[in-house]
């Protein structure tokens, strides 16, 4: 086999296999081709039928994930080209979605929501507080959260509830009843085998199942307590069919939210009292006993307390005597030191006979200021007396004696004075030795007595911690019962529920927008996922990413309407046709796309046709091209229509044309073109006829077909194609015409198409477009590992060209539209 040349080259993964020397060696696959332009292959590898390089060759070819290969991401325009092809898929989402939405709207019963509004303060003082000026708590964010949630979960708790179902008798409300909604009674079966039977409670009425189920549905369904972002303000939502039940349900919801606060704070400070009134009970008697034992301490080790408002609290007598002597002792030293000291100058100056004036006994007593103004008087006297008379003078004797006399008084009261100074000075003393005598005494008997004084002491202590715990506790147990009377709740209202004027529920537009955004969202999910999902063969591009081999035409589909008019056009013929002529059927009773390409030659199904025609002429140019075979991987791809249609267009260039039938077992392309044949290509192989006498010959384009009719027995039909004969008869062929055009059979239920496939020249693989699977196209190609180098491409059939566009971006007919159909109806062209 000649290997060509070609420019531009194609990626080709690598496979080894182990070749029968027992080396390892290595070969390419695929791609096996090089493509020089649109519709050229050359091969690049030599046929191999070990069962290694079958393998390598299944496992080398790439499987396509979704609708656009598996190569390229998901895109933006690829996901809006996915949207606009599966767009019947979100237009009927979005219309179920509507139109549930609409019925919904129509069944819903409406419901009214009545809103009231308090204002939960952590930090609100009562009446005890504010008399008392009690400072408030500090503000701290996460306790005051965390207060407020408690209340809203509160507000929400049977313990509020059960009053307001009581109140307003709402267990024997019809809308507060049990319900079960369609999912609950689907799913009843289901709870009543999961759910094991409750019990009923001892003592449980009709009447209290009634209310619980009350409160569970007033709960779940119809209350929403909900605080107002990072405020204190808390709404009361209640919904119901009935405008103003629903605001009498908030509104007593509200109250009895309050009226559990102050029962709550109530219940709290009884509680607190008492038990503060048993501690109180208890610290009392331990202070009496810790005061009676301080007391029987105290006269059993005869350590009295001192009396009188100047005594220091807790002070024995002993104690007290022993400051009393130390203050009087203190007192005594200082008048024994004052009374030395007057003694002592007194004393000096009666041995010195000094001036008594300078004592200050002297001075402050009479007598001797008296005396001394005498004795002043008598000096003048004596002094006048003696000048005016003389020393001897009677008069100045007299006054001499008085002078005299005056200072002998004088002396006297002196004298008496040191007595006095004398006998104090002794009497000070002696009281301060007997002062320090009695200090001395009461000091020894304290020390002897100190062991005593400290365990007193601790006695004390005990009783004084005792009394002070005590008089806390008799404060607070205070507080706490004026607390029982005077306790304000910690929330106020602020707006009272109002009866709604307006339904909450339904809300149309919400509801219509949500069900139109639900639909189209819903649908572009399941467009996405329903096109990835799907494995067909969609567009040229895909195939070519699938099986690495060009595609080289997409056949269009042609229209119902125009096929009906073709088949009206054959059953007027054959009322004038001779069934016992030995000759081709008719153009016009031959199925109407047998000669589509003769009869409509400027419609793009003939531009396809030519576009594979082309393909194989050009392959020519580089290596011998003479016997194609057209096969598909399963039956009902158009492998027949295109063999067909490709060999009236070759023949119609004036090439010797020759279309054989090779799908033995199936012969439709004889049954299309040649029912009356009796013999085939098998006789003429086997010699049992004359190549003539099988021949049929298409007079408008010299088209030679070589049937094969129908046989009853094939058991032979499938070793035949592996004869000799079978090649030999078609190596006669390829002598005599330029191309030989093999319909042969699919290639994934039967062996024959390999076989056929090893005779050929070339081997087309149609696939049916948007209807093979990926996986089947796989396999198919899988089958032709020992031929994979004749594999001239692939021929998508039966495609809508409108639909095409939306795979492929020039793929559609919109871009062939003014060269597709030269003044001929468009009609033919529309999809089926």
């Amino acid at each position: 086999m000649s290997v060509g040349m070609s420019v531009g080259t194609r990626t080709a993964a690598s496979a080894r296999f182990v070749g029968t020397n027992g080396h390892e060696a290595e070969r390419r696959a695929p791609h096996p081709f090089r493509c020089d332009g649109p519709g050229v292959i050359v091969t690049m590898l030599q046929p191999a039928a070990d069962y290694q390089f079958r393998r390598d060759v299944i496992e080398a070819v790439p499987v396509a994930s979704n609708g656009i290969g598996n190569e390229a991401p998901l895109g933006l325009r690829e996901i809006l080209r996915i949207l606009r092809r599966r767009l019947w898929i979100i237009v009927l989402t979005t219309l179920a979605f509507s139109a549930a939405a609409f019925l919904f709207l129509l069944l819903a019963t409406p419901r009214y929501t009545a809103t009231a509004t308090i204002l939960i303060d952590p930090h609100r003082s009562n009446v005890v507080d504010s008399a008392g000026n009690r400072p408030p708590p500090p503000s701290n964010y996460d306790s005051d959260n965390a207060f407020v949630n408690s209340q809203v979960s509160l507000i929400q708790s049977d313990a509020v509830l059960q009053p307001v179902v009581d109140e307003l008798d709402l267990a024997h409300d019809p809308e507060f009843g049990p319900h079960r909604s369609f999912i609950d009674l689907v799913l009843l079966p289901v709870k009543w085998l999961l759910t094991p039977a409750r019990p009923r409670v001892p003592g449980q009425t009709a009447d209290d199942i009634a209310k619980a189920q009350a409160i569970n549905f007033l709960q779940r369904h119809r209350l929403t307590v909900k605080r107002e972002l990072t405020t204190f303000l808390v709404d009361i939502s209640v919904t119901s069919q009935d405008p103003s039940k629903a605001a009498r349900i908030a509104n007593a919801v509200v109250n009895a939210y309050f009226e559990e606060l102050v029962r709550g704070k109530y219940d709290t400070n009884k509680i607190a009292s008492s038990w503060f009134d048993k501690q109180v009970a208890q610290l009392k008697s331990k202070v009496l006993a810790s005061e009676r034992a301080v007391e029987e301490f105290r006269a059993a080790n005869n350590l009295t307390l001192a009396q009188g408002a100047t005594v220091v609290p807790g002070v024995t007598v002993s104690d007290q005597q022993l400051v009393d002597l130390n203050n009087k002792l203190i007192d005594a030293h200082a008048q024994t030191a004052e009374a030395r000291a007057k003694f002592e100058q007194v004393q000096n100056l009666a041995r010195s006979k000094g001036d008594p004036g300078a004592l200050s006994d002297a001075l402050s007593s009479p007598v001797i200021t008296q005396l001394r103004t005498q004795y002043a008087q008598v000096a003048k006297n004596l002094a006048e007396a003696s000048s005016k008379y003389g020393p001897q003078h009677p008069l100045v004797l007299n006054a001499r004696a008085q002078l005299q006399e005056t200072q002998r008084l004088i002396n006297q009261e002196i004298q008496r004075i040191l007595d006095g100074a004398r006998q104090a000075y002794q009497i000070a003393k002696s009281r301060e030795d007997a002062l320090q005598q009695s200090l001395d005494h009461l000091k020894h008997i304290t020390d002897e007595t100190g062991k005593v004084r400290v365990r007193l002491r601790e006695l004390q202590r005990e009783a004084d911690a005792n009394r002070t715990l005590y008089e806390s506790f008799l404060a607070r147990y205070k507080e706490t019962s004026a607390h029982q009377t005077l306790d304000m709740p910690d929330s106020r209202l602020v707006s009272k529920a109002e009866i709604p004027v307006s339904p909450s529920f339904p809300k149309t537009f919400l509801i219509l927008a949500a069900a139109l955004a639900g639909g189209l969202g819903l649908g572009c999910i399941l467009a996405i996922a329903v096109d990835y999902c799907d494995r067909r063969v969609k567009s040229p591009r895909q195939a070519e990413e699938l099986t690495h081999i060009p595609t080289l035409a997409a056949l269009p589909v042609i229209g119902e309407r125009e096929l009906a008019t073709r088949a009206i056009r054959g059953r007027q013929e054959l009322s004038r046709y001779d069934r016992n002529a030995v000759d081709m059927l008719p153009a016009a009773m031959q199925p109407p796309l047998m000669r589509y390409v003769l009869e409509e030659p400027t419609s793009l199904f003939a531009e396809s046709v030519r576009a594979v025609r082309l393909a194989i002429q050009r392959a020519a140019r580089s290596a011998p091209v003479k016997s194609i075979m057209v096969s598909s991987s399963v039956d009902g791809e158009g492998k027949t229509t295109l063999a067909v249609n490709l060999a009236f267009s070759l023949a119609a260039t004036g090439a010797r044309t020759i279309l054989v039938e090779g799908d033995l077992r199936n012969p439709e392309m004889s049954r299309s073109l040649c029912p009356s044949a009796r013999v085939g290509g098998i006789e003429v192989a086997l010699g049992r006829t004359r190549f003539e006498e099988a021949l049929f010959v298409d007079r408008a384009t010299g088209l030679a077909v070589l049937p094969s009719p129908p046989r009853r027995q094939s058991s032979g039909i499938g070793e035949f194609v592996f004869s000799s004969a079978m090649s030999n008869m078609l190596e006669r062929l390829r002598e005599h015409f330029d191309y030989v055009i093999i319909d042969a059979p699919p290639l994934v239920p039967l062996v024959d198409a390999r076989a056929l496939a090893e005779l050929a020249d070339r081997v087309i693989v149609a696939i049916r477009w948007d209807s093979t699977p990926q996986d089947v196209v796989t396999q198919a190609l899988a089958t032709l590992a020992p031929a994979v180098d004749r594999v001239l491409g692939t021929v998508l059939t039966r495609v809508d060209m409108q639909r095409l566009r939306f795979y492929d971006y020039y793929g559609g007919s919109a871009y062939m539209a003014p060269y597709s159909y030269l003044g001929q109806p468009r009609a033919g062209w529309t999809s089926s």
